[in-house]
Order: structure tokens, then C-alpha cells, then sequence
């Protein structure tokens, strides 16, 4: 799913005309090489429909930081606001996939079954995950170009494998080191690149 990073700097430059720097696309390579080696951790392989599906989402994804950062151009905007009124769509065809392809008896089932965990997990994630996460992404992406702010989703394995590791005790395996220690060197090149060769320039 983080490859909506790359779908964002291709919609960006099509529809918001940002440009690319070299070293933005050498820092994405450098992070797509990570993703895949964290991918094929555990040689599990993926149906071509899920992958296909999983690539639309991505896709999504991208689309909604491009509008989100198109309607930023016309005048700042209440970023609590705009992600609390976009939440309010998703629901309805998820309701309705749900109803479609899992069926009343299970949603009686799973709703029956709702517990104090089950809250905390549906608190967490409209609270923390939706209302403050996406609410800073949504700043993130009013005040800075759209190519600049996507690289950080790819931060999302290495926080999962790290939470994993530290909460359940999963073990990491070099393969996964290797494939973090890519994703972070994608994204240092992708920040920080253009500003040492600014630096660089200027020394006499």
C-alpha cells in the first residue's frame, strides 16, 4: 500500500505540475528496493487479483493527497474539518461490501460479539489513526509539495516491524533490517538530497 508514494509524484507532476529532482526518484528506488526485500520476508506469495486491488488502493491513496493538496492551493483550510467531513463517505460503500460479500448473519455475529477491546480498537483508530493522523498528514500536505510529504508513509513497515518486535516479541530477521536500513537511506536522499547539493553550490 505505501506505493501510493510513487503513484503521489507521478499524479503531482501530471495534475499539480510539481517537478521531480533525480535524486527525489533515486531515493524512491532506494525505498521500493526496501519494501520488496520486507515483502519477501516470509516468501509469501500474493494472488494476482489482491495484488491488482491492493495497487488501486494505493492508487486512492495518491489521489486523495493530490486533491487534498489541490484544494490547499485556493487558501488555507481547517485540516480537522476537511478530514472529519471525508470521513463521512467511506462508511456507506463499506457498509455495503460488507453487507454484499460477508452477509447479515456474520455483521449480527460480529456486532454481538463487540467488546471493551473491540471499542478501544475502533476508538483508536477514529481518534488517533483518522482525527490526528490523517488530521497532520492533511497539514502536512497544505503547506509542502505533495512529492515531499508522500516518501514519509514509507515509514510505515519500519514503525509495524518495530511495534511488532517491541509489543509481541516478533523477531526480526536480517532481511528485514536490510530492507528498513533501504527504506530510511530512500528517504534521507529523498529529503536532504537537494539541499546538500545547494550547499554544495554555494561553497566558494
Amino acid at each position: 500500500l505505501q506505493s501510493q508514494a510513487f503513484f503521489t509524484m507521478l499524479f503531482a507532476a501530471l495534475w499539480l505540475k510539481e517537478s521531480w529532482r533525480a535524486s527525489q526518484l533515486a531515493g524512491l528506488l532506494l525505498a521500493a528496493c526496501g519494501l520488496v526485500l520486507i515483502g519477501s520476508a516470509h516468501g509469501v506469495t500474493m494472488p494476482l487479483l489482491g495484488f491488482l486491488l491492493t495497487l488501486a488502493a494505493a492508487s486512492m491513496w495518491a489521489a486523495g493527497n493530490i486533491v487534498t493538496r489541490a484544494v490547499a492551493r485556493h487558501g488555507p483550510i481547517n485540516q480537522l474539518a476537511f478530514v472529519v467531513w471525508a470521513s463521512l463517505v467511506p462508511p456507506l460503500p463499506f457498509f455495503g461490501l460488507s453487507l454484499l460479500i460477508e452477509g447479515p448473519a456474520r455483521i449480527a455475529a460480529a456486532l454481538s460479539t463487540f467488546s471493551l477491546h473491540s471499542f478501544a480498537a475502533v476508538a483508536y483508530l477514529a481518534w488517533v489513526a483518522t482525527l490526528l493522523g490523517y488530521g497532520l498528514w492533511t497539514r502536512l500536505l497544505s503547506r509542502y509539495p505533495a512529492n515531499q510529504v508522500a516518501p514519509f508513509s514509507l515509514l510505515i513497515p519500519i514503525v509495524g516491524l518495530s511495534t511488532g518486535w517491541l509489543v509481541f516479541g516478533e523477531a526480526l530477521r536480517p532481511v528485514h533490517l536490510a530492507g528498513a536500513a533501504l527504506l530510511m537511506l530512500g528517504l534521507a536522499v529523498n529529503l536532504f538530497s537537494g539541499r546538500l547539493l545547494l550547499w554544495a553550490r554555494a561553497r566558494p
